[in-house]
């Protein structure tokens, strides 16, 4: 019985390790779960908010003074500069693009 309660004790704490490990894999390659990799750039001497549009919702931030900030989002996502002027569409060639938020 004790071999048993030990087997099993060994298989709950490997599928347990499995699972962290699986959770906290890098995301940096979004390509298979359908997000592009975008550059947001201030080169502004200040933060300036923007926002971001993608069907049914939109959402502002923040991009911190003279900053290059990695973010990803869905195809077809709009990003609108400081002045609320549409700078960018993501598309699937958009990978890596560097998108101008204020400044230039």
């Amino acid at each position: 019985m004790k071999k048993l309660m030990r087997s099993l004790f060994a298989v709950a704490f490997l599928l347990g390790g499995l699972t962290l490990t699986s959770s906290f894999t890098s995301t940096d390659n979004d390509g298979e779960s359908g997000r592009i990799k975008l550059y947001i750039v201030n080169k502004c001497s200040q933060d300036v908010d923007f926002r971001v549009e993608s069907p049914g919702s939109a959402t502002k931030y923040t991009a911190y003074d003279n900053s290059k900030k990695p973010m990803t989002f869905m195809e077809g996502t709009k990003i609108y500069n400081s002045d609320g002027e549409m700078v960018h569409k993501v598309t699937p060639s958009s990978e890596g693009d560097e998108v101008l938020v204020c400044g230039g």
